[in-house]
């Protein structure tokens, strides 16, 4: 997760909040269900519907009063949003709306990761295998915590891997540290503090679906800026295809009422317009694939997988 607003800071000043063919053998990705990870980021179908239950069954203000309860440090941070737009501020945060979602999950998983509900996850590391050399440094945009490093660290050489708040990647250092070493970063803004040509490969999941189309064009400026000629951007979205997946969508807009909203911000395009901002932004598409509904608990839509790569000249 990659906020656009300022990080939250604790009483020292530290920041708080918060295609298709086979890969080759050598590139095999290592099992979601290797090592096991300190935390859990494999809830079961029934504990995700309870998770979505109980937020779409609490007001938004009582959850966010019951992460300021267990975390009170985050009060002054609260306060300076609901100052500048009152509630509406509070849910358009980025940062507290992610650690809201963690409460809640670990209402159901007292022990969940950030990332527990999520799924698709196959597919995506799969094509990360295929296409990221075994040699590559890297950068894991928006790292939350720590589930989708887990299984990008044994791929590639070096890693780095960023997100708003040292509060998140204190959760990703914990869920990764029996793996080799990683540089975690704090990232404010839009990708703006990337340094010019540093890495071969930028790893994004279930991450640009919270920009809005000025923004994604000015990150992925930013991304690809980051990457040296020839480096390639494996990233995640969830599209709007056909009418199917914008019923669903509505729908679950629906069960959690016109005055609720999802615990994160999600802007949802056609492929073809994520297709066409990557290329404006000066990519190649190398290859798009669909994620398998397997490989969700359950039923969302699958994510569509791009593979885009700077050109070398």
């Amino acid at each position: 997760m990659i906020s656009t607003r300022e990080g939250l800071t604790d009483g020292e000043g530290d920041p708080l909040s918060g295609g298709t063919s086979a890969a080759p053998a050598l590139h095999a990705p290592a099992p979601l269900n290797a090592a096991p990870a300190p935390v859990r980021f494999d809830a079961t179908e029934e504990e995700s519907l309870r998770i979505q239950a109980l937020a779409g069954s609490t007001r938004g203000w009582m959850r966010l009063a019951r992460l300021l309860m267990r975390q009170p440090q985050l009060a002054v941070h609260a306060a300076k949003i609901a100052f500048r737009g009152a509630s509406a501020g509070l849910r358009a945060d980025h940062t507290l709306s992610w650690l809201i979602h963690v409460d809640t999950v670990r209402q159901v998983i007292p022990n969940g990761g950030m990332g527990a509900t999520w799924g698709g996850l196959d597919t995506f590391m799969g094509l990360v295998a295929k296409h990221v050399a075994r040699s590559a440094h890297a950068l894991e945009l928006g790292c939350g915590g720590g589930r989708v490093t887990r299984h990008i660290r044994p791929l590639v050489g070096t890693l780095v891997a960023n997100d708003v708040s040292e509060r998140i990647l204190a959760g990703a250092r914990a869920a990764t540290g029996d793996l080799a070493p990683i540089d975690f970063r704090v990232t404010y803004g839009l990708g703006d503090d990337l340094r010019d040509q540093e890495f071969d490969a930028v790893i994004g999941h279930e991450l640009l679906m919270q920009f809005d189309f000025d923004e994604l064009l000015r990150y992925c400026s930013n991304i690809r800026r980051s990457l040296k000629p020839g480096g390639l951007f494996v990233a995640s979205v969830y599209t709007f295809d056909d009418a199917a997946e914008i019923a669903q969508h509505m729908g679950m807009i629906r069960d959690h009422g016109a005055g609720a909203r999802s615990p994160f911000r999600v802007h949802r395009m056609p492929c073809k317009t994520y297709q066409d901002i990557f290329e404006a932004c000066g990519f190649e598409v190398v290859e798009v694939e669909r994620s398998r509904e397997d490989e969700y608990q359950a039923k969302k839509t699958p994510h569509t997988n791009f593979v885009l790569r700077r050109p070398a000249a």
